[in-house]
């Protein structure tokens, strides 16, 4: 086999990862309001992350077997490591976005 999906898909969420957090840090450097709203914006802008995590959250509570017999093992634990990924997006957006480096800023 010369072409292997599953690489593709690797490097699609490799690349996905490293594309968010550099919009994430470009957004942080673009905004010239109060600290306070920069806080609103980083709650606002990373709640989908949060949102995600409680969906998978419910997904994994409510996990039942498709067919009698059936183990929902796998399932779970790609619920449960959605979970990890959505909610340690959540914390890197919320961070990244949120909380402004100390830099000085000229006024033109």
């Amino acid at each position: 086999m010369t072409f292997s999906i599953p690489f593709v898909h690797l490097f699609v969420m490799m690349l996905a990862v490293v594309v968010s957090i550099v919009f994430w840090m470009s957004v942080n450097k673009a905004w010239l309001n109060s600290n306070k709203n920069r806080i609103k914006m980083a709650a606002i802008g990373s709640s989908f992350y949060l949102l995600l995590t409680f969906l998978f959250l419910y997904l994994y509570v409510t996990i039942k077997p498709f067919y009698p017999g059936e183990d929902t093992f796998m399932r779970a634990l790609g619920i449960s490591l959605a979970m990890i990924v959505t909610f340690v997006a959540w914390i890197c957006c919320f961070v990244i976005t949120g909380f402004a480096a100390k830099t000085h800023h000229k006024k033109v």
